[in-house]
């Protein structure tokens, strides 16, 4: 019992040893994505940014006429109900940019047989730059 416990064990740990050494030689390409860029460059930036704005011009519009008619506490209570509003519709916005930028940056990975994209500061030199593929794709 005791040899065929440690025979599984020796087993076991070479299978495991195996594995792991088997993902250490691999030649997955990095991709690299210069975000700074793609906020200052991408159409689709700027339709979130202005959906963003219109949105917060006209809640500033609604909060300037109620301010006529209600009492201070009131007011204060509308004001704060409508930045929470806003605050929610930013963060969907955020959320909606993040969901199509990663599912473009997947049809890049998958393209240009990229193993995985970060961010351009995480990578030290190196990497292919995707950027300029994002940037066209997020239109």
């Amino acid at each position: 019992m005791k040899k065929s416990g440690k025979r599984l064990a020796a087993a076991a740990l070479f299978m495991l040893t195996t594995a792991l050494l088997s993902g250490c030689g691999g030649e997955d390409k990095v991709g690299v994505v210069d975000m700074t860029r793609v906020q200052k460059e991408a159409p689709i930036v700027q339709q979130y940014k202005q959906k963003t704005d219109e949105k917060r011009e006209a809640a500033n519009k609604e909060l300037q006429e109620a301010q006529q008619s209600m009492s201070a506490e009131d007011f204060q209570k509308k004001e704060q109900q409508v930045k929470q509003e806003l605050n929610i519709y930013a963060a969907s916005m955020q959320r909606q940019f993040l969901s199509d930028m990663q599912s473009k940056l997947g049809d890049i990975a998958k393209e240009k047989n990229v193993g995985i994209v970060v961010v351009k500061s995480a990578v030290p030199q190196g990497g292919i730059d995707v950027t300029d593929d994002l940037i066209a794709k997020m239109k």
